[in-house]
């Protein structure tokens, strides 16, 4: 014969294994990199797998933020007006390039984890 916790029980571990999954996860974060004086704000970032960047043009030139990424992958974010922003979320670990298409001095380097 073999002995069952009741239902509540089960369902009980369930959610606490669950809800122990979850506070274990880190939550993603959003870093924000100015543009201004056609430089970044920064020149080197360390992120975490997932996390969003979000790009702001300080300038009062458009910008074209560039991603190069690990393995030839890019994503051109398209132009970016004064004062707009743009976002990016990096999904892959590895060692990235940022750079503006319009400004190529304009460098940054992201390294994700």
């Amino acid at each position: 014969m073999q002995i069952r916790p009741p239902l509540s029980v089960a369902v009980a571990l369930l959610i606490a294994l669950l809800l122990g999954a979850i506070a274990g996860a880190q939550a993603a974060a959003t870093i924000t990199v100015s543009q201004h004086g056609l430089v970044f704000n920064q020149s080197a970032l360390t992120l975490n797998k997932g996390d969003r960047t979000v790009f702001t043009n300080e300038d009062d030139v458009i910008h074209n933020i560039h991603i190069f990424g690990p393995g030839d992958r890019e994503k051109d974010l398209g132009l970016q007006k004064s004062g707009a922003t743009l976002s990016y979320t990096f999904g892959q670990p590895g060692d990235y390039m940022v750079r503006c298409n319009i400004h190529p001095s304009m460098r940054m380097s992201v390294t994700v984890r």
